[in-house]
């Protein structure tokens, strides 16, 4: 959390919350925010129905203090699109343009005050999941996309942690680990041991997960797990995060960075005037 002493101006590289007031915020403007995205939903008989808000919010709160520049670090939108789980106890579902809606006036406040760079890092994703494509709320790469679009002065770009680390990660965690399994019990086991709650056996269903763009979860993983948690460990999660991390801030920098020579507000930003 940035923190200031009487008189004193906070440094770049410092990382705002909430817990901020107003007048830090005037004093040293924040160029980048990150909108961590999660969704409340079950995840087996072991793991609390927050996983998703606890592994993204430590997640982006480790991604921001790795940035050269000031950061907003907002706090963790806790619901997202969880269409396969609707009706199991402990989810909480958005429509799709309802989330859509969030992200685009949480970028037109950031907008109004100055922060132009907006970094959403829409769940955690998987290392053997589709990288064009978010592994859940879909709708938030459309509502980037329009952002950019629709909004010269911005750049919003959105990522999706372990799925970037996906080289680094898939001969730990192999196939088959979709949901509450290997990958987020090791990362719970790592992050918040005394929230796991004993390993339920192993389930992976014979079906590929294509088959959830059409069916409830439950009817394909009626315990609620798809993977191997026997197999997790606390130091399986340590290594899932810290490469979900390293691959996170480096696409950022490298992404915000290549946008930065197109996008029309920071060429003028950054354009020389000649004063005579």
């Amino acid at each position: 959390m940035a923190t200031q002493g009487k008189g004193s101006v906070l440094p770049m590289g410092t990382v705002f919350t909430l817990e901020n007031t107003s007048p830090e915020f005037e004093r040293v403007r924040p160029e980048v925010a990150i909108l961590p995205l999660a969704q409340h939903e079950p995840h087996g008989p072991h793991l609390p129905v927050g996983t998703d808000d606890i592994i993204v919010g430590a997640l982006a709160a480790r991604i921001a203090g790795r940035l050269d520049a000031a950061v907003f670090l907002l706090p963790v939108w806790p619901v997202g699109t969880s269409g396969p789980h609707r009706g199991q106890p402990g989810t909480i579902s958005l429509e799709p343009e309802t989330l859509w809606g969030v992200v685009a006036d949480i970028a037109g406040s950031l907008e109004v005050h100055g922060i132009r760079k907006l970094v959403v890092i829409n769940g955690h994703g998987l290392p053997t999941g589709p990288g064009a494509r978010p592994w859940g709320n879909p709708v938030v790469k459309t509502a980037v996309r329009q952002l950019n679009y629709e909004h010269p002065s911005l750049t919003a770009v959105w990522l999706q942690p372990f799925t970037l680390a996906g080289p680094a990660l898939r001969e730990v965690f192999p196939a088959g680990d979709i949901h509450a399994g290997d990958l987020e019990t090791s990362v719970l086991l790592y992050l918040t041991p005394e929230l796991v709650r004993g390993t339920p056996p192993d389930f992976v269903p014979p079906q590929p997960p294509s088959y959830l763009e059409f069916a409830p979860f439950v009817s394909l993983s009626p315990t609620g797990v798809w993977g191997r948690p026997s197999q997790a460990s606390a130091e399986k999660g340590r290594l899932a995060v810290e490469a979900a991390v390293n691959a996170s801030v480096d696409y950022i920098k490298q992404t915000l960075g290549f946008l930065g020579q197109f996008r029309p507000a920071e060429r003028r930003e950054h354009q020389h005037v000649d004063p005579a």
